[in-house]
């Protein structure tokens, strides 16, 4: 109610105005408030309208006894204080109005926020149960599961989650993917993050300082050599040391200065660059790729992983990068022709120096193996797992030209065979190699081991040579073999018993 539109009205707005403890009776105090602030009444005229009016004697006023007051039924006028009460008390009541619709107004803001907000939150949860939408940890698992190393695929997330809200979405993911995972280059190179050492620690080779040096000609730039310092040189004499461009294989030269970005292929890195954090990384990537674990990747396989890296590439793709790894043409990817893809070696122009492959294979297996015996220890089948590979070393001492007189599998870490006594050439169960030494080659320690001699056979032994060239060369297994997960492995030492 606005303006009132009748006595009853009026009357009605004016005793709300005087009772202010809403109460439904106006006591002497409440009077004195208001009439007191009109220049006519005095405190002993509002004690005696209180006397007059209550009929009840019970101190206070009802709207009734109210009633014959303000309207003056006795008969005197209310010219002099009834306008002036009706005016604060229809401005009184506009003020509340006011108020009132105010806090309705943000009441019905607010709600309409919340149920919004719910509604966005019920289209977010159908998403998430659709998939559209992925948690940073569901968003990292999907990349390793796809092969990206867990520091890359963090790496990932932070470019897809711009709004840091805790959660992409398709489209977060459709810019990602656009901006970093568009071509297999960009696959490829992403994936080579997960393995290389940091960049200070790589040392990039001459190939790959030659192609900076090509871009930097065609950009206007002049390339020279003082000594190991390399630098480019503007027109202007300005300068900067490629090695500080060398460090970063995607570095941008952005500033004033050097108006130029260097948008090349990631730097080749070789299995002898990686540490060991970075080849157990390129492992597990391989692993990732082989979902049914028979130590290859077959094109269904391969497909799996480039629908989880990037959903828009096609059968195309697919069969281009097929093409590219699987270098010997038999429709699948082994471990070797896998490493050899993302470590940029192009085994279709050229071969490995045998004593830098020995060195890579030795690298990939001794990381395969010992993740192999570690899993096998994690799941209780260490005995079935060192069985099995006990099967590999008489055909490995045959191929060595070693005697092999023992062959008793020492599942413990025991000194001594518990067979023959000794201990002069065994196999460590850790990591595969066979040892000539009371220490693993690898510092293998808590291993099972297999007696191959007791001791020295004197002329058929490797024990003459030195522990390195057993380090390159004295897996007892292979890599196709040991590229087996651990149920094929165990499967295939029992189907050749």
């Amino acid at each position: 109610m606005q303006e009132p539109q009748s006595e009853g009205e009026e009357v009605k707005l004016i005793f709300e105005l005087l009772d202010a403890d809403h109460s439904g009776k106006i006591d002497v105090e409440e009077l004195k408030h208001v009439l007191l602030g009109l220049s006519s009444w005095t405190e002993k005229e509002v004690e005696g309208l209180i006397e007059e009016f209550d009929k009840n004697k019970d101190g206070e006023l009802s709207i009734v006894e109210f009633w014959s007051w303000v309207n003056g039924h006795d008969g005197r006028s209310t010219e002099m204080y009834r306008p002036a009460l009706l005016d604060m008390a229809v401005a009184e009541n506009k003020r509340k109005v006011s108020e009132t619709e105010e806090r309705l107004a943000v009441f019905h803001e607010k709600r309409a926020a919340e149920e919004a907000k719910a509604a966005k939150e019920a289209q977010r949860q159908a998403e998430r149960e659709q998939g559209l939408i992925l948690s940073r940890d569901a968003f990292v698992k999907a990349k390793m599961e796809a092969g990206f190393s867990k520091a890359v695929a963090e790496e990932l997330y932070r470019k897809c989650d711009q709004d840091k809200d805790g959660e992409v979405n398709h489209q977060d993911i459709g810019w990602l993917v656009s901006d970093n995972l568009a071509t297999l280059d960009q696959v490829k190179a992403t994936y080579q993050k997960g393995i290389q050492k940091e960049a200070e620690e790589i040392s990039w080779s001459e190939d790959w300082k030659a192609e900076v040096g090509k871009l930097l000609k065609r950009r206007g730039f002049k390339e020279e050599e003082e000594g190991l310092k390399y630098h480019a040189t503007s027109a202007s004499g300005e300068s900067i040391e490629l090695k500080e461009i060398l460090k970063d294989k995607t570095a941008t030269l952005d500033s004033k200065h050097f108006p130029i970005s260097l948008h090349m292929q990631a730097s080749n890195v070789t299995v002898v660059d990686c540490d060991d954090k970075g080849l157990g990384q390129l492992v597990e990537t391989f692993l990732a790729w082989d979902k049914d674990g028979d130590g290859t990747v077959s094109s269904e396989e391969l497909k799996d992983v480039l629908q989880q890296v990037n959903p828009k590439f096609t059968e195309v793709t697919l069969n281009k990068m097929m093409g590219e790894i699987d270098v010997n043409g038999d429709g699948v990817i082994d471990l070797q022709e896998f490493v050899s893809w993302l470590s940029g070696e192009n085994l279709k122009k050229k071969k490995m120096k045998k004593k830098a492959k020995e060195e890579q294979d030795a690298k990939i297996s001794f990381t395969l193996h010992r993740k192999r015996a570690d899993e096998a220890k994690d799941l209780k089948k260490a005995d079935q797992f060192m069985s099995a590979m006990a099967k590999d070393v008489k055909e490995f001492c045959l191929s060595k030209k070693i005697e092999f007189s023992c062959g008793t599998l020492n599942p413990g870490s025991n000194a001594n065979c518990s067979a023959c006594g000794g201990r002069h050439s065994w196999v460590c169960h850790g990591c595969g190699f066979v040892s000539f030494f009371r220490n693993c080659v690898n510092d293998c320690d808590g291993y099972g081991w297999s007696c191959i001699n007791g001791k020295c056979p004197k002329k058929k032994c490797g024990c003459k040579k030195k522990p390195d060239f057993w380090q390159r060369s004295g897996f007892t297994s292979t890599i196709q073999r040991i590229s087996l997960d651990l149920e094929h492995l165990v499967l295939s030492a029992q189907s050749s018993t």
